[in-house]
């Protein structure tokens, strides 16, 4: 089930990238919870202990730290799913009651190129509430992450 994400909306944030490995590789990175922290851009995941996504409707949860919140939790629900081609999360915090839910998206978009696949990952904050797009600078926020976690994706799949 793809995700209908619009990458002309003012809020979506996305990077692209050609990684020379085959589509199918890739997703088995990005539908493996305990190999986030590999790719991870912010580096404040920590670990996992969540099976393989298989689909719409699953979770997962993250255990993440940074200097502002310290050592917290983050439970992902998958959006959307589709073998080879999409996955996509919404973040929630897990450890703690959280009053507002800022309702944004984490992705990523495979589409082959012959032996190749041009990635797209993005940051998706068009639900946001408009306090919480102020502090992400309208999802700006999350592009170095974004350009972070495709170089250490590719540095993963292709050595």
């Amino acid at each position: 089930m793809p995700y209908d994400v619009d990458f002309s909306a003012p809020y979506v944030v996305f990077e692209s990238r050609r990684i020379e490995s085959p589509a199918h590789e890739i997703f088995e990175v990005l539908r493996d919870p305990k190999r986030h922290r590999e790719i991870d851009g912010s580096t404040m995941i920590r670990d996992s202990d969540a099976p393989l996504i298989e689909g719409v409707g699953d979770a997962f949860v993250m255990r993440m730290s940074n200097e502002e919140f310290g050592d917290y939790e983050m439970r992902n629900e998958v959006v959307a799913f589709e073998a080879d081609r999409e996955i996509t999360w919404a973040p929630k915090r897990h450890d703690v009651v959280d009053e507002e839910d800022w309702n944004h998206r984490w992705g990523w978009q495979l589409i082959p190129d012959a032996e190749a696949t041009i990635v797209t990952a993005y940051f998706d904050c068009t639900r946001v509430p408009e306090q919480g797009r102020r502090i992400l600078r309208d999802g700006e926020w999350g592009r170095p992450l974004l350009i972070k976690s495709l170089k250490r994706l590719e540095n993963l799949v292709t050595h």
